[in-house]
């Protein structure tokens, strides 16, 4: 049993050990969801205008939560129990940072544009959120919206 439940807490499947209705993620929702629109529009919309539903349903739920369990769960979460993980540069963990470089080389397997690319900013916020919280659950809010966020510049300004 504790086996498990230390596997549960290393992947971040337990709830947010702190309220996320702090400022700094509040701020992170909402600084994020802007920004994503901001990209679109100055991107000149291009992206999923033509996408289906089911794509849509997969950009804004499964990725985030496939992705989210795969790097900030998987990844951040074993290379924070390591020495190196544990190290911090400017107030992130390495463990975070590593995650973020591996989501960013994710995205340009199959994009190689600058979208692809400014994937590690936002990497880094929910890396941050998942050592803040020990929880993904914060991690895949943050993913989702910020995905949501891409569609209405994509719609509107393509």
């Amino acid at each position: 049993m504790h086996r498990s439940s230390s596997l549960r807490a290393q992947l971040g499947l337990s709830r947010p050990t702190r309220s996320m209705a702090d400022g700094q993620f509040v701020l992170a929702l909402v600084a994020g969801c802007l920004i994503g629109v901001l990209l679109t529009v100055l991107a000149g919309g291009s992206g999923w205008q033509d996408a289906d539903l089911l794509s849509i349903l997969s950009l804004v739920l499964w990725a985030p939560i496939i992705e989210e369990l795969a790097f900030r769960g998987v990844v951040q979460g074993w290379l924070a129990s390591t020495p190196v993980g544990q190290k911090r540069f400017a107030g992130l963990s390495f463990a975070n940072l590593i995650a973020a470089f591996l989501f960013t080389a994710w995205h340009l397997v199959y994009r190689t544009d600058l979208m692809a690319w400014l994937v590690f900013l936002p990497a880094l916020v929910f890396g941050y959120f998942r050592d803040r919280y020990d929880s993904l659950l914060p991690c895949v809010i943050l993913h989702a919206a910020y995905n949501a966020a891409l569609l209405p510049g994509w719609y509107l300004f393509s």
